[in-house]
């Protein structure tokens, strides 16, 4: 009862969930890894990653950044791109800054990372010192803005793992910003820069999941509010969600985001199957392509697809669930990159 059959080369979990209705919900999470190399070429991983069960942080919770969300999520309205990546000087030569980003299909975005800097007091008030050269650069919300308030009066919402809120002179001024939108000034308004997950209890993403008052306490405890919005489930910053989902085959551009300076592939064109047993018959669901996830450091792509199917009142029913793939795996190999070099963000 309530097993997989899992007939991929990858990773599959499954889980119980209730809608926000109460309805009970079977989920099946299917996490695909590849590894790409300096021209593009994809093979799969030898060693699959996990299904994620929890969401995974960088370091302590409660003040680092998430790496990766859990897979299990009731639904999302379209696919979350994320990347965990650092930025790369052109050529291994060091710069002071570098402008890195990425294309996946529909979705491009572009970062200005620095090198390090801090806050220096000049006439007029405090300014960014001239950033250190640098080779290398992870890209992470540790290095955005964000993190302590002023007067200590508590952590930023949008990025309690920032740096920059708390300007004084030789404090660490963020290495992230966005290409339009630079930090020039501890008044700096502007959202945190990154590519990578929003964790739950971070603006905006909480926001999305309702209002716990009183009236909730009367009227909808242990459901979830009644203006609760999906969009919680989405965990890419709000520019890396994809309207609908993905379906594979759609072009990825890396640029500075490895040493070689432009590497592009093609998602693979996967045709994942999901064949339950519940209730004395076979029932043939969906799946949905929730996350891609790429991490050039590591020339590593994550796929990670879900299906979610309906068993309220025959929970008990439901022997397993087989996952096939429907036809060979295929995909692309490298691209010309100079026919892509005018799509570079």
């Amino acid at each position: 009862m309530w097993t997989i059959d899992n007939q991929t080369p990858f990773e599959a979990e499954r889980a119980f969930v209730r809608d926000c209705d109460g309805v009970e919900v079977w989920l099946v999470a299917v996490r695909a890894t590849f590894l790409f190399d300096a021209h593009g070429q994809l093979t799969i991983a030898p060693e699959q990653q996990k299904v994620c069960t929890a969401p995974v942080f960088f370091d302590d919770p409660g003040c680092s950044s998430l790496q990766y969300e859990s897979d299990l999520q009731r639904t999302k309205l379209g696919t979350d791109i994320i990347l965990n990546a650092s930025a790369h000087a052109p050529s291994d030569k060091p710069v002071s800054f570098v402008d890195a980003g990425w294309t996946v299909g529909p979705l491009n975005k572009g970062l200005r990372v620095f090198g390090d800097r801090i806050w220096e007091r000049r006439v007029g008030g405090l300014c960014p010192s001239a950033p250190l050269p640098f080779r290398t650069m992870p890209i992470r919300y540790e290095r955005a803005w964000g993190g302590p308030l002023p007067q200590g009066i508590g952590r930023s919402p949008e990025n309690p793992a920032g740096m920059g809120r708390d300007a004084l002179p030789g404090k660490p001024v963020p290495n992230c910003t966005f290409i339009d939108d630079p930090i020039a000034t501890p008044r700096y308004e502007g959202r945190p820069a990154g590519f990578g997950p929003i964790a739950c209890h971070w603006r905006p993403r909480v926001s999305l999941a309702g209002t716990y008052d009183d009236n909730w306490k009367q009227t909808r405890l242990p459901l979830v509010p009644a203006d609760f919005q999906n969009a919680y489930f989405q965990c890419a910053p709000a520019d890396q969600q994809v309207a609908g989902f993905l379906t594979g085959g759609e072009r990825v551009l890396l640029k500075n985001l490895t040493p070689e300076g432009l590497v592009s592939f093609h998602l693979p064109r996967i045709a994942l199957g999901f064949r339950t047993e519940i209730g004395g018959r076979v029932v043939h669901h969906e799946r949905a392509l929730h996350s891609v996830i790429i991490e050039p450091d590591e020339r590593r792509l994550v796929m990670v697809w879900h299906t979610a199917l309906s068993c309220h009142h025959t929970l008990y029913t439901l022997k397993r669930t087989i996952v096939f793939q429907k036809r060979n795996l295929s995909w692309r190999g490298a691209d010309s990159i100079h026919t892509m070099v005018s799509d570079a963000v």
